[in-house]
């Protein structure tokens, strides 16, 4: 490997180490950019739902919300971030919310979530 390589991918991973939200080790802009005007509340899964690191079905799956357990969501919008399109839990939809449980976090469908208590 070339030296300006080396110090591009050298560059690239200390910038991304310093920018990674807690995702399991995996840089999101969008968590990062929701969560800075956040407002946090109790999210419960109604349905068992991966917690990915970006609003896309394809994303990496870095936890897992079991049904009925509760996580600590953020919703800056009061009604979630668009995304991708998907047919979950028994709903159509494109919207998703940030969420913290068991020391993952991560985006997961709305509709598979009761919103704030």
């Amino acid at each position: 490997m070339n030296m300006r390589k080396l110090a591009a991918t050298a560059i690239t991973a200390a910038t991304l180490a310093g920018a990674t939200a807690l995702t399991g080790g995996v840089a999101t802009a969008d968590a990062r950019a929701a969560a800075s005007s956040c407002s946090y509340g109790t999210l419960t899964a109604v349905e068992s739902v991966k917690i990915r690191t970006t609003t896309k079905l394809n994303a990496t799956a870095v936890g897992l919300l079991p049904k009925g357990k509760s996580g600590r969501g953020c919703d800056s919008t009061g009604t979630g971030q668009s995304g991708q399109s998907y047919n979950l839990c028994g709903k159509k939809d494109n919207s998703w919310v940030l969420l913290s449980y068991a020391g993952h976090e991560g985006w997961v469908p709305t509709a598979c979530i009761k919103q704030w208590r």
